[in-house]
């Protein structure tokens, strides 16, 4: 018999319900692992902690209001996320690498009421243009000080919200075009949790390692899945490859979330340790290769799973009956199709664009934040168009091909090239620019900047690179640049992409 939480009836899926229920595996069960602090903390003490700072939050800020948060993995994190749900407001993610335009965009979107922020991230904050004036300011001692705050969980506010009210804010680059914000209501964070810890059958005696940023869609599913599943949600400040293993062992890691960068540097790094419990890792990007390093030579399966931040729950490996290198079949709860031009389905091995739709109310994204028509451009034949590429097998097994469009995948960050292009055409020197992307070290990808000058102008390749890193967020600073004398266009007057070499000769500048 399954130990996961059930699904409750659609007008109970809410995430304070979800942390009130889990309570059934016990309150002084350890919960998170801080690898950063390296301390531990019971499900009472968070729940207490989590009703301490929504009761202040919501006498400070009104339901429905949004809070944009500037943070790097902490315990601090957690914390505030959910209480955050608790008092009614909406959290809005962002990452705090950002510089410039993306950042000022970001803020914009997130049209808080306050912002949570560390330190260093604040200069960037002040200066990147967004009118924040009026928002409220939380800095890092602040919200130290908040997260003391303890109250017992019975007297948390008792705020009203339902499974559509909005909950989370996931910036994502999508395909096509700047950032947007996918808002996530109670419902979607629920059944993506609950989806999770049943097809992967997840365990009380489980302890999930969380190593990529928490800005992530990845902290809202891997979160939800563990407190459907009564484990430990084990976060690291940040992947670090030298020290992986070593956590790995320490903390009785089972469940590791990957992309596929991790993996290649782990397996770079050589065999793991003998006495590791690692019984299963879940995520994208698994290759062969590295399926039969992982599960062929060290006995630890790669669950491959196909979701984006808009329905993180599309498709996932079936852990009793797993089919290498898919996606695995869709989730209960959706229906997912691969279709042609003009929407018609694809026979199986044919490939073509995913397509979504949920079955039930609030189980997909709600749209994106402050753009209806960037909504409206995405639902085509009340089908969810995800841009990407896959294919079924006759079996129903999906896999996914790639990107339609151009996003760069780099160090697990997706990188859109028009918000890079848009930047780089801020230089005063350039006419017109291009990003597209070459293979990585790690397998994943690199970014290769085509740059065109003006007239007239002398443009240098590392004088480009660092206005560049000025102006944004270091993963998203070219690895290449090469500078020519014109970009070949189409008859749309847009730079012909499929025109422009992947070859990395003597004329293409590295970044050192």
């Amino acid at each position: 018999m399954s130990s996961v939480l059930p699904l409750q009836a659609i007008e109970r899926r809410t995430v304070p319900d979800l942390l009130d229920r889990s309570r059934r595996f016990g309150l002084d069960r350890p919960f998170f692992h801080d690898l950063g602090g390296d301390r531990i903390y019971s499900y009472q003490d968070c729940l207490e902690r989590i009703a301490g700072l929504a009761n202040d939050l919501a006498r400070r800020f009104a339901p429905g209001s949004a809070v944009a948060t500037l943070l790097s993995n902490r315990f601090e994190c957690v914390i505030l996320r959910y209480a955050l749900s608790c008092a009614g407001l909406l959290e809005v993610s962002i990452n705090g690498e950002h510089k410039g335009s993306v950042l000022r965009g970001m803020l914009e979107v997130a049209d808080a009421v306050a912002i949570v922020c560390e330190e260093r991230f604040r200069a960037e904050v002040r200066v990147c243009g967004a009118a924040i004036d009026r928002a409220a300011w939380i800095g890092e001692a602040e919200l130290v000080a908040l997260c003391n705050l303890r109250a017992a969980w019975e007297d948390r506010p008792r705020v009203e919200v339902g499974p559509a009210t909005p909950c989370r804010v996931v910036f994502t680059s999508g395909t096509t075009g700047l950032s947007k914000g996918a808002e996530l209501s109670h419902a979607y964070e629920v059944i993506t949790g609950f989806g999770y810890a049943s097809r992967f059958e997840l365990r009380p005696d489980d302890r999930w390692m969380f190593v990529t940023p928490f800005f992530h869609i990845d902290s809202v599913l891997s979160l939800s899945t563990v407190l459907h599943g009564g484990g430990v949600f084990i976060m690291a400040p940040r992947f670090s490859a030298s020290r992986f293993w070593d956590d790995a062992v320490r903390t009785g890691t089972t469940v590791l979330l990957y992309v596929g960068t991790i993996l290649t540097i782990l397996r770079k790094r050589g065999d793991p340790p003998a006495d590791h419990r690692i019984r299963m890792a879940i995520g994208v990007g698994g290759t062969a290769g590295l399926r039969d390093w992982f599960h062929g030579r060290h006995g630890i399966p790669l669950h491959e799973a196909y979701g984006l931040s808009e329905c993180a729950i599309a498709a996932a490996t079936d852990v009793r009956a797993p089919r290498p290198g898919s996606c695995g079949k869709p989730f209960e709860g959706y229906d997912v199709a691969v279709v042609d031009a003009v929407d018609s389905p694809v026979p199986a091995g044919k490939r073509g664009e995913i397509v979504i739709r949920p079955r039930e109310p609030h189980s997909l994204f709600s749209g994106y934040r402050r753009n209806p028509q960037g909504t409206l451009e995405k639902f085509v034949n009340l089908w969810f168009h995800t841009g990407d590429v896959g294919s079924f097998d006759a079996e129903g097994h999906l896999y996914f091909h790639g990107r339609m469009k151009a996003v760069i995948r780099h160090r697990d960050e997706n990188i859109s090239a028009e918000e890079l292009e848009a930047i780089t055409g801020e230089h005063p020197a350039v006419l017109t620019c291009a990003a597209i992307a070459v293979p990585g070290e790690l397998g994943d990808e690199d970014v290769l900047l085509y740059a065109q000058p003006r007239p007239g102008v002398a443009l240098e390749p590392d004088e480009l690179c660092r206005f560049l890193a000025g102006q944004v967020a270091d993963f998203m600073v070219p690895t290449y640049i090469r500078i020519v004398e014109r970009l070949p266009l189409t008859p749309t007057e847009k730079v012909a992409k499929n025109e422009l070499s992947r070859e990395l000769g003597p004329e293409v500048w590295r970044r050192p």
